[in-house]
């Protein structure tokens, strides 16, 4: 099994030319300076499942939410890919630490868990619904100083913009568009043709099953990945194939 370590090397040749740039244009725009955003398009495609168009990496995928609460469960919940995603910007920034410092490991595991009351996405006189505390238990398999790794997850956990977007409430506005079920109908028509569903979505929708991303939107490979944007893999008690 490789080591998470073997790539440190590179790693470490592009994060000391990435903080050169940053400190040489602290104001300009990512790659060349450290100024960043991350948008995504978020849209309902029935039985509370959602398609996330990354708009900056092109890559789409799937929410869905648990069967108790009225969902199919045919991918993770929001607040799992919300949990795992900053738990995982913290495990970059922690190997491009590891990597500047020169502390090498095999293995990193991190384990995170969140409380929360759900009572507030149905019930308006509910108390607050987010994240009340959230525990991450880190694992590292590495022969280096046990006192160089305790520094290192020091400064990912300060620097990590994840954690960091955990740990200090930012501000969230809100602007909400209505069109007319008609005028929509006819804006969406491509062509004044029908609406189309992409088959692997009407295959989440309709027949359950598990939905994964495969590849970038604009993977040059495939001319037709706009349409063809995630595989379905069926339940075990599933016997369709329908994508």
């Amino acid at each position: 099994m490789p080591k998470v370590c073997d790539c440190f090397p590179e790693l470490k040749e592009i994060t000391e030319a990435r903080e050169r740039r940053y400190r040489s244009h602290p104001d300009k725009a990512a790659p060349e300076g450290p100024q960043s955003f991350v948008e995504v398009k978020v849209a309902s495609i029935g039985h509370i499942n959602e398609l996330v168009e990354c708009r900056k990496s092109g890559f789409k995928f799937i929410i869905s939410e648990p069967v108790h609460v009225g969902g199919q469960n045919v991918a993770p919940t929001p607040l799992e890919f919300l949990l795992a995603g900053a738990v995982g910007c913290y495990a970059a920034v922690f190997a491009f630490y590891a990597a500047k410092l020169d502390v090498s490991y095999e293995r990193f595991e991190a384990v995170a868990r969140t409380n929360m009351d759900v009572r507030g996405h149905m019930m308006a006189d509910a108390p607050p619904s987010g994240f009340q505390t959230v525990t991450i238990d880190i694992s590292i398999v590495s022969d280096a100083a046990p006192e160089k790794l305790k520094e290192i997850e020091r400064l990912s956990l300060a620097g990590c913009p994840g954690i960091n977007t955990l740990r200090h409430p930012v501000p969230v506005e809100t602007r909400l568009t209505v069109r007319p079920a008609g005028q929509a109908a006819a804006e969406d028509r491509p062509n004044g043709g029908p609406v189309t569903v992409c088959g692997a979505q009407k295959a989440v929708v309709e027949h359950g099953h598990h939905a994964q991303s495969v590849r970038p939107v604009n993977d040059p490979a495939k001319p037709d990945a706009n349409s063809d944007i995630i595989s379905c893999a069926p339940l075990p008690s599933c016997s369709r194939n329908c994508c």
